[in-house]
């Protein structure tokens, strides 16, 4: 259907309150999918998918300026976030909300959004301790994973406490997973793939903390290390295509 605009103020107010799946598919007008008088409805929502919306530029808009003091917490049971072939997606929000937000958020899938440059600010990051996959591929313009809303000069460390998953492939742009000095936890990080990120000289400045990861993968079955996750960086960004097929781990 060639909906503009999917929902309206007049719905009866439990309407969707038991939607667990929402998956929209091949529209070309949707400037946005979520409203913000609709998010509040959305309480048992597990799995919200968007694939081939041309025109989508940002997924939640939340135009009430009221809308924090309504709700205490935004899609708390979303578990997966997925969204692919979103040519015009620039941004999550148009305004990012002050209060809790997927703190269920299990995996997070992201490809060929040309536009996105970036995820999360550094702000938003307590609301993802759940989060244990997230595979960010094929993005044009992505530049780093979490952008700084925060002075450099805040003493500031960044924990993602169950991630366990990460592949990052074909991102042209992305220079880093977060560009200031800061501590960064991955503390359950065990499986990396990551291929095609030319730019990327070093995954993270300041102290990185990958307690249990022992390599990188850079196919299906390749797979490389040089001592430590930012050495690894460091060494494919200097010999791009080396270690294509071969096993390679020196400890």
């Amino acid at each position: 259907m060639n909906v503009e605009k999917l929902w309206h103020w007049n719905y009866p107010s439990k309407s969707f309150c038991e939607l667990e799946n929402l998956s929209l598919t091949n529209n070309n007008k949707l400037l946005t999918a979520i409203s913000s008088n609709m998010v509040t409805r959305f309480k048992n929502l597990r799995k919200l998918t968007l694939n081939k919306c041309e025109l989508l530029t940002e997924v939640f808009d939340f135009e009430d300026d009221n809308l924090d003091h309504k709700i205490h917490e935004i899609l708390p049971q979303l578990e997966v976030l997925a969204l692919i072939n979103l040519i015009n997606l620039k941004y999550l929000w148009n305004k990012e909300p002050q209060v809790s937000f997927f703190s269920n958020l299990v995996s997070i899938y992201i490809f060929y959004c040309h536009n996105l440059k970036s995820l999360f600010s550094l702000s938003s990051i307590k609301n993802l301790g759940k989060l244990k996959i997230l595979r960010l591929c094929k993005c044009d313009k992505i530049e780093e994973v979490i952008s700084s809303d925060i002075s450099e000069d805040e003493n500031v460390s960044i924990i993602f406490p169950k991630l366990e998953c990460l592949v990052m492939m074909d991102l042209p742009m992305l220079t880093s997973f977060y560009r200031q000095s800061t501590t960064l936890s991955l503390p359950k990080l065990k499986r990396v793939r990551m291929s095609n990120i030319p730019k990327m000289k070093t995954f993270s400045r300041g102290i990185l903390i990958t307690s249990l990861l022992r390599s990188i993968y850079v196919t299906f079955v390749n797979k490389i290390w040089f001592g430590s996750f930012n050495n690894t960086i460091s060494h494919m960004h200097d010999n791009p295509g080396t270690f294509k097929y071969y096993n390679i781990i020196i400890i």
